[in-house]
């Protein structure tokens, strides 16, 4: 009979439930509460700054954790004329979900789950919306906060860019005889070419001196001893010119040897 009754009363006690967390976190969602304090987090990381030096599709990016609220913002890096908007913030800085999971209908509830530093190896890619960041480097704050707190060794590094490539030599063609020179380098330098632009100071300071010079053909033909040349070199803007005076009983016929130019 008193075993009768032991196992009655065994029987009238309540059995232990096992804890459902996604079931105690949906309550504590409805009821309000579950709030975190982190007014300590806040005093003791405030200004603190994780920097990872990362890349996505082969452009570089600085992700920036903020250890005071958990919060991360990403940088796009710019180099001059790179063709890209230059936006600083490419993603305002928020707590960033660890996985990206939508409440279907009739599904559990899906708590909600943020990236935190502990859980950023120097083996793992930062993912944030879909776009993975692979970590190349932090900096030395970074590198020895993970080393004195989880035991983890992050390469240094810096924003590093891609080399441009070399640019090609353009070789100037020779002159084709139309207009001037400065038009056949304009037609090379310029889809459509434009008027050769002028120095107008330096026209208006030397715009009436000219170097003139007296030469000869340096040659041994008996016919071409006796000619003589002036070569006038105009300052105003560097062209040369070359003129042949008439000589008695030369048989050669005075005026340009060769037409002003550079």
């Amino acid at each position: 009979m008193q075993q009768l009754e032991d196992n009655f009363d065994q029987s009238q006690k309540p059995k232990p439930q096992k804890k459902d967390p996604e079931l105690l976190q949906y309550l504590e969602k409805k009821l309000g509460g579950g709030k975190v304090a982190t007014q300590k987090q806040f005093l003791d990381h405030d200004r603190q700054v994780l920097r990872f030096f990362t890349r996505c599709e082969d452009l570089p990016f600085i992700v920036h954790y903020y250890l005071a609220d958990d919060t991360f913002e990403i940088r796009e890096c710019h180099k001059p004329n790179d063709g890209r908007d230059g936006f600083a913030v490419y993603l305002r800085r928020q707590k960033l979900p660890d996985r990206m999971d939508v409440n279907q209908p009739g599904q559990n509830f899906i708590g909600d789950n943020y990236l935190t530093c502990d859980e950023i190896t120097p083996d793992s890619d930062i993912f944030a919306y879909g776009r993975t960041y692979q970590i190349e480097g932090v900096d030395e704050f970074t590198q020895r906060f993970y080393l004195q707190r989880y035991g983890m060794q992050f390469p240094r590094g810096n924003v590093r860019f891609e080399q441009p490539a070399e640019p090609v030599a353009r070789e100037v063609p020779p002159y084709n005889g139309f207009g001037d020179e400065e038009d056949t380098k304009g037609q090379m330098y310029r889809l459509v070419p434009q008027k050769p632009k002028v120095d107008f100071f330096k026209a208006m300071d030397n715009s009436a001196k000219v170097l003139r010079f007296t030469a000869r053909f340096n040659t041994r033909v008996p016919e071409d001893l006796d000619r003589r040349f002036i070569i006038s070199f105009y300052l105003a803007d560097d062209t040369l010119g070359i003129y042949e005076p008439a000589q008695k009983n030369s048989g050669i016929i005075e005026g340009k040897f060769l037409h002003k130019r550079q």
